[in-house]
């Protein structure tokens, strides 16, 4: 019979055996003090735990219930001994050397060598091209073929921005080990292996696409400064009428204030309020329309002012399959129910 200790690692609670804690709690004890000169010491220690939790989960999902003494010294090998790299293992193989082998390429939106939201950079970091071919590509796409700016778009709100030099390096397909998670935090993508952006003189034409990406990106950026700053009275109008469904969906149609008859003009709130079934159902899919994208915009403020966490893929995959299919629903209701004509004046 074993002691068995919880502990909290990368925000994951694991059940452990009071031996590997004593041992995993020297191992990260000893990085701290490896890396105590380095410029972000601590973030390369927390990006560590981080990658200790992922291969703890992955032991666990295999039917473990107790991470092991042996789990850990598994572990301590795969990712290498602080005191591999300054060459102090006795003529024992480096961590680096024992782990040469790359990982499964993960796709991220790679937040160092973005234009706008990164998603170019991440899949040429994951197809192992060079960025500025994939950006031309997508350009030239985005003028010639449907549909491209809206990929790029669902793109963005669906694949994660890769914040940890874990991350950073599964989306090159690099080891994640000691050494090259204090590379990446201390040095840059730069210097974390061959594959990495190289320091190769450029081509006149890829200067030229470049400049060209460049520029577009610019004017991208300007054109969603405007459209946001344009679309601020509109946000104001969709948060009234999104409140109005909300109290239409709850039957509070005779509680509503005066203030949306007029905002609403063109709806017939007599006729809306005759009709509970049909109400409630618009409602419910006005509701999705406009408070998804609200819910959207209220979350990103509060990841960059507030501290929240990024939205799992699932939630926002979630998410946009609801939307769609609440979008499908009205425009459907538009377009083939009657009682819908009746509801809307043609005054305008």
């Amino acid at each position: 019979m074993k002691k068995t200790l919880t502990i909290n690692l990368g925000g994951t609670v694991y059940h452990i055996d009071e031996d590997a804690y004593h041992l995993l709690d020297n191992y990260l004890a000893n990085l701290r003090i490896h890396f105590r000169r380095e410029e972000g010491a601590e973030e390369i220690v927390h990006d560590m735990e981080l990658r200790i939790s992922e291969l703890f989960a992955d032991r666990l999902n295999e039917g473990k219930q107790v991470i092991t003494i042996e789990d850990v010294e598994e572990i301590i090998a795969r990712m290498g001994k602080p005191e591999e790299l300054s060459g102090e293992g006795n003529g024992e193989t480096s961590g680096s050397e024992k782990t040469k082998g790359t990982t499964v390429r993960r796709l991220f939106r790679d937040p160092d060598n973005k234009v706008l939201g990164g998603v170019a950079s991440g899949l040429a970091a994951y197809m192992g091209w060079d960025v500025t071919w994939v950006r031309i590509i997508l350009l030239v796409l985005g003028f010639f073929v449907h549909g491209v700016i809206l990929a790029y778009i669902i793109a963005w709100i669906i694949i994660p921005m890769a914040r940890t030099a874990p991350e950073k390096l599964a989306m090159k397909g690099a080891a994640i080990n000691v050494e090259n998670i204090g590379k990446t935090v201390t040095d840059g993508f730069e210097k974390v292996n061959d594959y990495v952006r190289s320091d190769r003189p450029r081509s006149i034409l890829q200067k030229i696409g470049e400049g060209i990406v460049s520029v577009a990106g610019f004017l991208i950026k300007f054109l969603l400064v405007f459209i946001a700053i344009c679309c601020a009275p509109v946000l104001f109008v969709l948060l009234i009428v999104f409140f109005a469904l909300l109290m239409a969906a709850t039957g509070l149609i005779a509680a509503l204030p005066a203030v949306l008859y007029e905002v609403l003009p063109a709806v017939n709130w007599a006729t809306v309020g005759s009709s509970p079934g049909l109400t409630v159902a618009m409602s419910v899919a006005g509701i999705l329309v406009i408070g998804i994208p609200i819910i959207g915009l209220i979350h990103m403020l509060m990841r960059h002012f507030g501290g929240w966490q990024p939205m799992s893929i699932v939630t926002k995959i979630i998410f946009i399959v609801l939307w769609l299919i609440a979008l499908g629903v009205g425009v459907f209701f538009v377009l083939n129910d009657p009682n819908i004509a009746s509801m809307i004046s043609y005054s305008l």
